[in-house]
């Protein structure tokens, strides 16, 4: 009978040997024998196997029990082998992101994270209404009063009563009105060309006044009514101004008023300041005629079309007039010119033209 050593045992034997081995050891062991392979690997060293880490045990104390041999690694534990373990305990659980009791802190803040954030949504959306709720019902809602700028002819008082803002009722419900109100005082006023209305601090309205400026005045009877800009006649009654505007006389439209005043501002300044009075004189012949009453005594006839040009040959005229001693009338219809007034023996005989032999001609158009 042969006997077979232990060295031709196949591998799978000795491999089957080793396995019931581990199986019998203790925790400690199997993570002393862990560290051993691991350092193994880290020095390109080959595996310590099995036998040589229990035959060093053996030969370490032949004389102690085998139960004393199992608890020897324990003792031999070093402070890196304490790290390891913690690692290995670490693995078994599972990664550090796949554990629950670690994750559990984040889903908490990330819930109260949500229930902050839909909270304030509903408290955004219920605490909007009661704000707004609070101002309608507060004095801040309420109009506090009226203050107008701009106004030059037109006094405030008269401004603020046609608007007809009520103070101490809703501010935003007249706000919205304004257009309305403005429209009505435009038309009772006919010298305010447009206003506006501005909110002016939390409840105070501000309203800003634009005027059609003053450009001449009508007479009648003595009195003087302005003419605005747009030719409109403001039917009040005021005294001469003190200015350089020119009075007008027997006129009724506002298209003959700015056609006139169109002429009159084509001429010089020194035609200006002669004229005192224009009157609208219609013929049958003429219904275009101004007679201009000149400063220094002298009368003019002129069609509204020629007003503009002719009146500027004016100067001329009149010098040549004054080195005549002649005070009369300059007729510019078809040409220009010149004579003195009718005296007062020939006002019985109206027909008869006794200037004839005076009349001279100045200018030829």
């Amino acid at each position: 009978m042969r006997i077979i050593s232990r060295e031709e045992f196949p591998k799978e034997s000795k491999e089957q040997e080793e396995q019931p081995k581990q199986d019998h050891l203790t925790p400690w062991q199997l993570a002393n024998l862990e560290y051993l392979k691991q350092k193994a690997l880290e020095n390109n060293e080959s595996e310590v196997p099995l036998e040589n880490s229990e035959q060093s045990d053996e030969t370490s104390n032949t004389s102690e029990p085998a139960d004393e041999k199992l608890e020897e690694p324990e003792e031999t534990v070093s402070e890196p082998l304490e790290e390891d373990l913690e690692e290995v305990e670490e693995t078994a659980k599972g990664p550090k992101n796949g554990s629950f009791l670690e994750r559990l802190p984040n889903i908490k803040h990330e819930r109260n994270r949500r229930l902050v954030r839909r909270a304030s949504i509903l408290i955004g959306l219920f605490s909007i209404p009661a704000l707004l709720l609070l101002y309608y019902i507060s004095p801040l809602a309420k109009l506090s009063g009226v203050s107008v700028e701009g106004n030059e002819r037109i006094s405030a008082e008269t401004i603020e009563k046609e608007l007809d803002f009520a103070v101490g009722d809703n501010l935003w419900q007249q706000y919205f009105d304004r257009k309305d109100k403005v429209k009505t005082l435009k038309k009772q006023e006919l010298q305010i060309k447009d206003a506006e209305v501005h909110i002016e601090g939390f409840n105070h309205f501000n309203v800003q006044i634009k005027e059609y400026p003053e450009i001449a005045y009508l007479e009648s009877d003595g009195k003087y009514s302005p003419i605005i800009s747009n030719g409109k006649i403001i039917p009040i009654e005021v005294e001469k101004s003190e200015g350089d505007l020119p009075i007008l006389e027997s006129f009724t439209g506002p298209k003959r008023i700015l056609k006139v005043l169109q002429g009159y501002k084509k001429l010089s300044e020194e035609v200006k300041q002669g004229i005192s009075q224009i009157k609208y004189a219609p013929t049958n012949e003429n219904k275009e005629l101004l007679e201009v009453f000149m400063n220094d005594g002298n009368k003019v006839l002129v069609t509204i079309n020629d007003f503009g040009k002719k009146m500027n040959y004016y100067p001329q005229i009149a010098k040549d007039m004054a080195d005549k001693q002649i005070k009369g009338v300059v007729d510019m219809e078809a040409g220009i010119y010149s004579y003195p007034y009718e005296e007062d023996t020939t006002a019985e005989n109206p027909t008869q033209n006794s200037v004839d032999q005076s009349e001279t001609p100045i200018v030829n158009d």
